[in-house]
């Protein structure tokens, strides 16, 4: 434990020093100026070697819990695994976001509302001037997009936008607080979902919580997914609670379905966890088609009744719906629809066909109705108690992002979280972290100096390479060499 909390602490220390270069740095700041690591701006290629070394040394942290953890659940304190989380995450909520220039587009909209536009109906581009700092540091590939986000997250972006005005660092920072307040939730309900599920929690939080998914783009990346995966967590525990009891708890039952409908006013997908309200109240009511009917009744209405107060008190109605399908105006490469589409796209043009875009479209179409069938089993099986509840869910995640238009690494926390707190088998366990881990360092933090440059990058994951063999080979020489081995 203390060998994989000074490596963790190492790594993060390295990306964290590294961010000057690789960094969303806003456009008008000049990191160059800091003292010793403003160095790193003049020479990218170094900097992004840095920032990976410190990725591959987390990852390489975590991996050795896994060694201890998978075999022995209980090996370590659920205490313990929360300060190495906040001894790894504190480096990186001082940086400039990493991964991912998303939170300028949540400031650009918030900043839209603000100003009493629809985000829903308008880009970036087309309501702030062209000077606005807000406007100036979103992508190029949303500055005419629709926001995608739901109405919750619409007024919280709206809020910061009035605190903060145009100051971009404390627009980040504040963006930054919720991203904490979500993974607060997440450090609650992961333990408290683990023990309902009759196992240890540290395990549950190793997997889940000190993921270098959530360190990387939660916390880094300060992706809005850490306040909806929070949010909706919590809403399951307290949901599970109320049905739980030796008579129906009402309040928690309908305060945990408020938090699930709460989750999908920020981002749609926590949308999917009714099902495992909708099944543990099935079950409780006897299984059958008329429970089923009742259950299904009963949360849709208390969902709809919180995700219609949201939208209204948006001042913009249910237009969020329409910015659902922003996302995959970028063909996301990652996506397996997305890559049938282009291999079959590559081979049309090699006779000419330029036919990339109508196979990915109808990759699209296919993999919809492939997660509806897949969805509908995954229901089947945990209606007839098959499948536990959240690793039902866990698989309903899987689903969506595997037949999904769009995928983005961080992803699969979507999947890693509901599953850190069910019961799986060691093979499953090590499938996830391998999962995690690749997903983990596949996507660099490239900041705007080494941007597009691919022999810089090429260089940059070679030096990294070399550097990280050569720690782990004297590692390795190290052990073998002590007395105490």
């Amino acid at each position: 434990m203390p060998l994989a909390q000074v490596t963790g602490i190492i790594g993060v220390l390295l990306l964290a020093a590294s961010s000057v270069s690789v960094g969303a740095v806003p456009v008008d700041a000049d990191p160059g100026a800091i003292p010793v690591l403003g160095g790193l701006t003049d020479v990218p290629v170094l900097g992004l070697a840095a920032a990976l070394v410190g990725m591959g040394l987390v990852v390489t942290a975590w991996l050795l819990l896994a060694t201890v953890l998978i075999p022995h659940p209980g090996a370590v304190s659920s205490r313990r695994m929360a300060a190495t989380l906040a001894l790894w995450a504190t480096p990186l909520l001082v940086v400039p976001p990493l991964f991912s220039d998303d939170v300028y587009s949540y400031l650009a909209q918030g900043a839209v509302a603000d100003r009493g536009f629809n985000p829903y109906t308008s880009g970036p581009v087309e309501v702030l001037p062209a000077h606005d700092p807000l406007l100036r540091n979103v992508s190029d590939y949303w500055e005419r997009s629709a926001a995608p986000y739901g109405p919750l997250f619409l007024l919280i972006a709206q809020f910061i936008a009035r605190v903060g005005s145009t100051d971009l660092v404390a627009g980040i920072a504040l963006h930054r607080v919720v991203a904490l307040v979500g993974l607060a939730l997440v450090l609650w309900a992961v333990p408290a979902l683990a023990r309902r599920a009759g196992f240890t929690t540290s395990r549950a939080l190793w997997l889940g919580a000190l993921n270098p998914l959530v360190l990387f783009h939660l916390v880094g990346g300060i992706h809005n997914d850490a306040l909806m995966l929070g949010l909706m967590l919590a809403g399951i525990e307290l949901a599970l609670r109320g049905v739980d009891r030796e008579r129906l708890g009402y309040v928690p039952l309908v305060a945990g379905v408020g938090l699930i409908g709460t989750a999908a006013a920020v981002k749609l997908p926590a949308a999917a966890a009714l099902a495992v309200v909708v099944v543990a109240l099935s079950r409780r009511w006897g299984g059958g088609p008329i429970p089923f009917s009742q259950s299904v009744t009963v949360t849709i209405v208390l969902f709809g009744v919180v995700l219609a107060a949201f939208s209204f008190a948006s001042g913009f109605g249910f237009t969020w719906v329409a910015g659902l399908s922003t996302p995959g105006e970028v063909n996301s490469w990652l996506a397996p629809t997305n890559q049938a589409g282009f291999l079959i796209g590559g081979i049309g043009m090699l006779v000419g066909a330029d036919i990339t875009q109508a196979a990915i479209g109808i990759g699209k179409i296919v993999g919809a109705l492939v997660a509806v069938v897949l969805g509908l089993l995954v229901l089947r099986r945990m209606l007839d108690r098959t499948v536990e509840p959240l690793t039902g869910l866990g698989l309903l995640f899987a689903v969506a992002i595997i037949c999904g238009p769009v995928v983005q690494p961080w992803y699969l926390l979507w999947c890693v979280l509901p599953l850190s707190a069910a019961v799986l088998r060691a093979r499953w366990l090590w499938v996830l972290t391998w999962l995690s881990a690749v997903l983990a360092v596949i996507v660099p933090p490239l900041g705007s100096g080494i941007h597009g440059n691919v022999v810089g990058i090429a260089l940059g994951y070679a030096i990294a390479l070399a550097v990280l063999a050569t720690v782990i080979m004297v590692a390795r020489s190290l052990r073998i060499a002590s007395p105490a081995v």
